[in-house]
């Protein structure tokens, strides 16, 4: 009887252990599509370094996900093209640090809520539509740079980059979200 209860014991305990999700900074994207021209032409990139503040683990998804923070060397980006990539690391962000949240998940409408500060600005509220399949999580959304206190910013890409935006350098930028779940270690 009492190698039964052990047993028991023992599986209990690995059902319960097995139970965990984890993710990392290696495992987490940003991407962004900013817009150029009057025709609002996407430019596409992302996001070099990104780091989490703490250990991104939990029994599900949302527990390792929900409070983290995600901090963006916004001055470190990839679009594909190494000159775009100075410009606007230069013109744009100067050298900017992002830092977001996701503060709220709603199964029911599949957003989430990622609070996002730069530049000492915080908004909040920035909703964003996602979907959780195959230990992936992907969220859509966008922001306006104008609610970062960045006309500045956009003023001076468009100036460096007139001929190419045709004078035109939209406010607001699509982001993506992505991040990769394991079993925990």
């Amino acid at each position: 009887m009492k190698s039964i209860l052990a047993l028991l014991f023992l599986l209990s305990s690995t059902a319960v252990s097995s139970a965990c999700l984890e993710s990392s900074s290696d495992k987490i994207g940003v991407k962004f599509t900013a817009y150029k021209t009057p025709l609002k032409l996407g430019v596409a990139g992302n996001f070099t370094s990104l780091k989490l503040t703490k250990e991104a683990k939990g029994k599900t998804w949302k527990e390792a996900t929900l409070n983290n923070t995600l901090i963006i060397d916004a001055s470190k980006i990839s679009t594909g093209d190494k000159s775009r990539d100075k410009k606007i690391s230069k013109f744009f962000f100067e050298n900017k640090k992002l830092d977001a949240t996701i503060t709220r998940i709603s199964e029911k409408k599949k957003q989430l809520t990622l609070t996002v500060q730069m530049n000492s600005n915080t908004v909040k509220k920035i909703k964003m539509k996602y979907k959780f399949a195959n230990n992936k999580l992907t969220a859509v959304g966008h922001i306006d740079a104008l609610d970062f206190g960045m006309a500045k910013n956009l003023r001076a890409i468009n100036k460096a980059c007139l001929a190419k935006h045709e004078g035109k350098t939209w406010s607001d930028v699509q982001i993506e979200l992505s991040a990769m779940y394991g079993n925990c270690k």
